[in-house]
């Protein structure tokens, strides 16, 4: 028999293995070419597309990248683990290393290529579904189909490395075989009771406990969920504690259940799941990781789709503009008469007038005038129901921004004030994330300042009338028909402001916000769901790949079983009980890092009100999740039990 015939015949035998990590393999290159093909067309790269969906394309891309390098390394290292014997039978029989080396080039080469192929071939055959579906989900009007010859360029050589690295890898690991080692019984390998077991199981469970309760702590406190170091400690001490359960708790249960009845009447169960924990912990460790980010970055922009409505409706008022220094003023009576006529049951306008300085600090990226509004605490606390005290010469700085920080205004800092002619000094009593009397979108900076009532009245007698300006707040019966109002409002504005200045202080309105929202987060879902649905499968394929690769040493020890009368049902209870554990034991720890990254996330957000909504919608997605998993549960222990059972039948 040739080296030719070894090849084929051994791919040929181990075909049923190869299967798993062929389909994994080439529908996450099909995947990757989807998105590639987006990215590369001709409207989007040449900039007509919104930054935003350049850069989500491109993150999904990078995202992609990481996951089939991890993937497809994972599936290179299983083979040699599962082959181990069969190498140390070749070597035994005279074959050399090199040789091994030039067997799992060819068969990786096969199912590179193979693998490669089907994605792009899969990949180019859906190019048009799939732009045309994102073009018309996203409103992507300037953007039209187009094929380019960059998208098979870059999949091919993203994927080529990544085979050729993977065989790279299994190379060395071949290099340093060992006959010795190789013939030797896994199983006495991964089922070792150690004497600490006991106390790093339930340190395991303490820390987890501890990591939740850490959480609610950080997540409550804006000045500790803001700091990155508490942040990393919890994921840290919340990893550790899953990793811990999953490595030693097994063998704690076991410890505190012998001696028990309920041992003895389960105990071909209860040690087989042991030995699956321990054989398969970290696997099971990065598919709970896996599994949580998955479900936070699926839930977290499917939640905000379904709250777009409900996040346009926290603006206090349906259509709010802001004029100052003689920037969108309109005549005496004109802005009633406009919204008289709209469509829509006309309710109110309010005004609010409020101090228009500029300031000393550097401030925040949106502090494009680095001027701020400043309001006295009485009118704050009657427009926002807030019951704030602020003393003579003190400033509260409230954010209005909502990514964490401060951002450049820290408590305790001198800020000062200015018309161009006066200055007044200031001492930032605070500055947190709070309520504003205006829309944040209505004027460009990141937070506004209150003051007490007497250095209020002090400031404005004192200061240039041009520095005091007005924000109008106008409501309806139902903001949802003011499209038409807002854009006729958009244009009388514009015709006054004839210098262009009117551009830096937006017209805002809980439409425009709505249909922002609703277009944004409809792209993350987009984009967010395939990559999901990706990992989704490819978590449950690496299990049922991981089952098969392993069968060879489940056979083995079950037929010293068969030996002594164990029934087909018993092992049909047996594999059931351990591939539920196996498939179901990940998700759920994943679930907790997925509810626990949500809560998490809100708060530091500021979106502790909307809370509810995300964990149901967050609960909706893990439902999804499970659904995925018990298809994958089913169909492996289907075809495992089937293959066990067999070959057992037929050696007897």
């Amino acid at each position: 028999m040739t080296f030719r015939d070894v090849t084929i015949k051994n791919f040929k035998r181990n075909v049923r293995n190869f299967s798993s990590y062929f389909m994994c393999s080439a529908f996450a290159i099909t995947i990757f070419f989807l998105y590639a093909s987006l990215l590369f067309n001709n409207s989007v790269r040449e900039g007509t597309a919104e930054d935003v969906i350049r850069i989500v394309l491109i993150l999904s891309l990078v995202a992609l990248t990481l996951f089939s390098v991890f993937f497809i390394n994972y599936a290179h290292s299983s083979f040699i683990k599962s082959r181990s014997k069969e190498f140390a039978i070749f070597m035994s029989l005279g074959m050399h290393k090199n040789d091994l080396q030039k067997l799992i080039l060819l068969e990786n080469l096969i199912i590179s290529v193979s693998s490669l192929v089907a994605g792009i071939i899969t990949g180019a055959v859906f190019s048009r579904l799939f732009q045309n579906i994102a073009i018309d989900l996203l409103d992507l009007k300037e953007v039209s189909y187009s094929f380019s010859a960059a998208s098979f360029v870059v999949t091919a050589v993203v994927f080529t490395v990544i085979f050729a690295a993977s065989q790279l890898i299994s190379s060395v690991k071949v290099g340093k075989l060992d006959i010795a080692d190789l013939m030797k019984d896994s199983r006495t390998q991964d089922n070792h009771a150690k004497k600490n077991d006991t106390i790093l199981g339930l340190a395991g469970v303490g820390l987890v406990v501890a990591s939740i309760l850490f959480l609610v702590l950080i997540s409550n406190h804006e000045s500790l969920n803001t700091n990155p170091f508490m942040i990393i400690s919890y994921i840290l001490m919340s990893f550790t504690g899953i990793y811990m359960i999953i490595a030693h708790l097994g063998n704690t249960l076991i410890r505190f259940l012998k001696n028990k009845k309920f041992y003895y009447r389960h105990i071909l169960s209860i040690t087989e799941i042991n030995h699956k924990f321990n054989q398969n912990k970290r696997v099971m460790f990065i598919l709970s990781i896996l599994s949580g980010v998955t479900i936070f970055l699926v839930a977290s922009p499917f939640s905000l789709l379904q709250l777009s409505e409900s996040i346009a409706e926290r603006n206090k008022y349906d259509i709010e503009y802001i004029s100052v220094t003689g920037v969108h003023t309109l005549g005496s009576g004109q802005l009633e008469q406009m919204m008289k006529q709209s469509g829509e049951p006309f309710k109110s306008i309010t005004e609010t007038s409020f101090l228009n300085l500029k300031m000393n600090l550097e401030g925040d990226k949106y502090d494009v005038l680095k001027s701020k509004p400043i309001i006295s605490q009485d009118r704050y606390n009657l427009l926002t129901g807030e019951k704030v005290t602020v003393g003579a010469g003190e400033a509260l700085n409230i954010i209005t921004a909502w990514e964490p920080g401060s951002h450049g205004i820290d408590p305790g800092a001198a800020i000062a004030f200015t018309d161009g002619t006066q200055t007044f000094d200031f001492k930032v009593k605070s500055s947190y994330h709070g309520n504003w009397f205006a829309t944040a979108s209505s004027y460009p900076t990141s937070s506004g300042i209150v003051i007490s009532n007497e250095d209020y009245k002090d400031m404005a007698a004192k200061i240039d009338g041009g520095a005091i300006g007005t924000h109008y707040g106008i409501n309806f019966t139902d903001w949802k028909g003011t499209e038409g109002i807002v854009q006729r409002l958009k244009d009388a504005l514009k015709a006054t402001d004839k210098d262009g200045s009117g551009q830096w202080f937006a017209v805002s309105s809980k439409i425009d916000a709505y249909k922002e929202l609703k277009n944004n987060y409809s792209l993350f879902v987009f984009i967010t769901s395939l990559v999901g649905v990706l990992f989704f499968v490819a978590g449950g394929m690496v299990l049922y790949f991981k089952q098969y690769t392993e069968i060879g040493n489940a056979i083995v020890f079950f037929r010293k079983l068969y030996k002594i009368g164990i029934s087909d049902r018993e092992i049909r209870t047996v594999v059931s009980a351990e591939l539920l554990i196996t498939f179901f034991v990940p998700l759920l720890l994943g679930s907790l890092f997925g509810y626990s990254f949500i809560y998490l996330v809100t708060h530091v957000m500021s979106g502790s009100d909307i809370l509810g909504e995300f964990m149901k919608n967050t609960t909706i997605v893990i439902a999804i999740y499970f659904l995925f998993q018990l298809s994958f549960y089913i169909i492996t222990k289907r075809k495992y039990v089937q293959e066990v059972v067999r070959k057992l039948t037929s050696a007897s």
